[in-house]
């Protein structure tokens, strides 16, 4: 990384790349290991118990911080780089997937139209309650354009579970993606109409860290200035006595500027591959089939918030989008807990 043979040099700040490796390395075996453990349909139906208390506790912070009993407590909340706006949309997505698990346990029983079932009214309610906590936290920060991309979550959620309720198997795909495009097309023309279809036309940062993405932008090279370094770097393109800024406009940007834009080619191919596995296995899965469709929708808007805010950056979120994608990888399969094949 340091010599001085090389034409140049990967990184402006080599200890600033090799610590943002190791953690993305942490990010990576996290999901390994999570997708051998949940192997388990009862090891998995626990995480995605765990993942929907812990997504909705940190969204009910939100809502706590407005109380004049904590205030000040949680400072962070409308930070750059602040979990909160993404964990409460993902929030979404899982408890949206416990609704799914109640029902779909409830219609596998010999006796559906008994609605007594404590179950049932358990896994719906919770869901139900997660999902107002989380849509409240959203509606708290004034994040619209996120809570229509947690929607447009929840839609493919719906109609997956549509889809196999119908009994179609070949083009579902088809069906979804005319009505992703339609939809994200109906969202992205306001924002074209005022910031254009770059990457900062998404954005609602303010003006000055807008103009300093744009000058790293159009000065980054082809691979970037290395992953980690935009804190460095960006300090050098600020007006002289300005606060230094926290965190990019989007992840994309960030991406961009330390990996250049090929690499948001390259992630998007990976995360549109995971996409199509985990939606593929949940059409084809049994009644566990809310694992795969939460991990589906979960990229879905994994992608689009990426383009609105660098809440992605943030190492929390990044360890609840590790698990709940490993969620889905384990179970697009047809194993389950004790059974043969």
């Amino acid at each position: 990384m340091n010599q001085p043979s090389l034409s140049g040099r990967i990184s402006v700040d080599p200890g600033a790349t090799l610590r943002s490796l190791f953690l993305y390395l942490i990010d990576v075996s996290l999901l390994v290991s999570t997708v051998i453990i949940t192997k388990d349909r009862q090891r998995a139906e626990t995480i995605l118990s765990v993942l929907c208390v812990v997504t909705t506790l940190i969204s009910a912070e939100v809502l706590l911080s407005r109380l004049d009993l904590f205030a000040g407590v949680i400072s962070d909340i409308g930070a750059a780089a602040s979990p909160f706006p993404a964990t409460a949309a993902l929030a979404i997505l899982a408890n949206g997937a416990l609704v799914a698990r109640a029902l779909e346990r409830h219609l596998h029983q010999q006796d559906i139209r008994n609605l007594a079932s404590v179950r049932l009214w358990v896994g719906v309610l919770s869901g139900l309650f997660g999902i107002a906590v989380s849509v409240a936290a959203l509606a708290t920060l004034e994040r619209g354009a996120l809570l229509a991309v947690a929607g447009l979550g929840l839609t493919v959620i719906v109609f997956i579970a549509a889809v196999r309720r119908l009994g179609f198997r070949s083009w579902p795909s088809a069906i979804l993606f005319a009505v992703l495009a339609t939809i994200a097309g109906a969202m992205a023309l306001p924002h074209s109409q005022s910031g254009g279809w770059g990457l900062l036309g998404f954005v609602s940062a303010n003006p000055e860290t807008v103009a300093v993405a744009e000058r790293l932008l159009a000065d980054a090279s082809r691979f970037g200035n290395g992953i980690g370094t935009f804190g460095l770097t960006s300090i050098s393109y600020q007006d002289f006595g300005a606060a230094a800024l926290d965190a990019p406009p989007s992840t994309a940007v960030l991406i961009a500027i330390e990996s250049g834009r090929l690499a948001i080619v390259i992630l998007a191919s990976f995360a549109a591959q995971i996409f199509f596995v985990t939606f593929r296995g949940a059409v084809r899965r049994g009644r566990d089939f809310f694992f795969a469709a939460a991990a589906a929708a979960g990229v879905l808007v994994v992608i689009c918030e990426s383009f609105l805010d660098s809440s992605l950056s943030n190492p929390t979120i990044q360890i609840i989008v590790a698990v709940m994608v490993a969620l889905g990888l384990a179970q697009s399969a047809g194993r389950t807990s004790g059974a043969k094949r």
